[in-house]
C-alpha cells in the first residue's frame, strides 16, 4: 500500500526516498497516507527495531526520518 500511494502522490517509488533522500521519509510517508499513518508506520518500525536491538523511539524516528543532518 505504501508503494502505491507514494508512487501516486510524488511519482517514485518509496525505495527511491529511503534510498536517496532518506531525510525526506517521514514528510513522504505524511504526504502519501496521512499523519496518523504516518505515525502508526514510525510505531511499527520502532517496536520491529526494539525487537531486534535497537531502542529507538517513534519521536527519535521521526527527527532522523525528517532532519538532514542526520545522514551527512
Amino acid at each position: 500500500m505504501v508503494h502505491y500511494r507514494v508512487v501516486s502522490t510524488y511519482g517514485k517509488p518509496f525505495d527511491f526516498f529511503l534510498m536517496e533522500e532518506p531525510w525526506r521519509v517521514y514528510e513522504v510517508l505524511e504526504r502519501a497516507l496521512g499523519r496518523h499513518n504516518a505515525e502508526l508506520v514510525l510505531r511499527i518500525l520502532s517496536e520491529w527495531l526494539g525487537r531486534n536491538g535497537c531502542s529507538t523511539s517513534p519521536e527519535e524516528l521521526k527527527r532522523i526520518l525528517s532532519d538532514r543532518g542526520y545522514w551527512k
